[in-house]
């Protein structure tokens, strides 16, 4: 009887237990090869995003125009309320621009003044979480095989919001540095479109997250900041 009790203890700890990390399933690897081209199909997706930096974790609010490669956002930074740590942005893969002070929406259409510029820098933190962004976006699918023999690991299910989602880690970065590069994980709904994504960049221990819902409508053409 004894052992009859401690093998229902055991079952019971087992089955509760968390899921094990595991390699995709076709239809796994399907979804997720899919999903940076389902983004840019709807072509604009609004976005949140949180940015750990050195000088404290950046917040944004805006749009990403997958197809025009233009990202539009308000910024600020938890406890900061200078110029230089809240305002709009605007950017390309290559180009940012910045119009500073605190308190700034990003209204449609954009301000047409006061925009500062400056090429993307490596290695920023902010710089490289705004090229992540873009990046989300593809004008193909990405190869399903290869994801299936990639280190891509599913890991378990979710929510978020009223939404169930599979968290699936990306393959691991060909050159892997532990203080640089980290996998960037997946949070992707049943249809296949991406929810939220996370990575880690540089030696934050916390991670950037990027929030998406679709946009009412798409919004063609570039910003007012680079259509000059």
């Amino acid at each position: 009887m004894k052992r009859l009790v401690a093998l229902a203890a055991l079952l019971l700890v087992a089955c509760g237990a968390d899921p094990q990390p595991r390699p995709l399933s076709a239809a796994e690897a399907e979804r997720l090869a899919l999903a940076r081209f389902a983004n840019y199909r709807f072509r604009t997706e609004n976005f949140t995003a949180t940015v750990p930096t050195g000088a404290g974790r950046i917040a944004l609010r805006g749009r990403v125009d997958f197809v025009g490669n233009l990202g539009y956002a308000e910024m600020s930074t938890d406890d900061r309320h200078d110029d230089a740590s809240a305002g709009l942005l605007q950017w390309t893969p290559s180009a940012l621009a910045f119009r500073a002070g605190p308190g700034q929406a990003a209204t449609d259409p954009p301000p047409a003044d006061r925009w500062q510029y400056r090429p993307l820098q490596q290695g920023a933190e902010l710089d490289t979480a705004l090229r992540l962004v873009l990046g989300l976006g593809a004008d193909r699918p990405d190869n399903v095989q290869l994801l299936r023999q990639s280190t891509a690991r599913w890991l378990r299910t979710d929510r978020v919001g009223d939404t169930p989602v599979d968290v699936i880690d990306g393959p691991q970065p060909a050159h892997q540095d532990t203080t640089k590069a980290a996998r960037v994980r997946y949070w992707l709904d049943p249809a296949g479109l991406l929810r939220r994504v996370e990575a880690r960049i540089g030696d934050r221990p916390d991670p950037v997250v990027v929030s998406f819902t679709p946009a009412a409508s798409p919004t063609p053409g570039p910003v007012a900041a680079f259509a000059r």
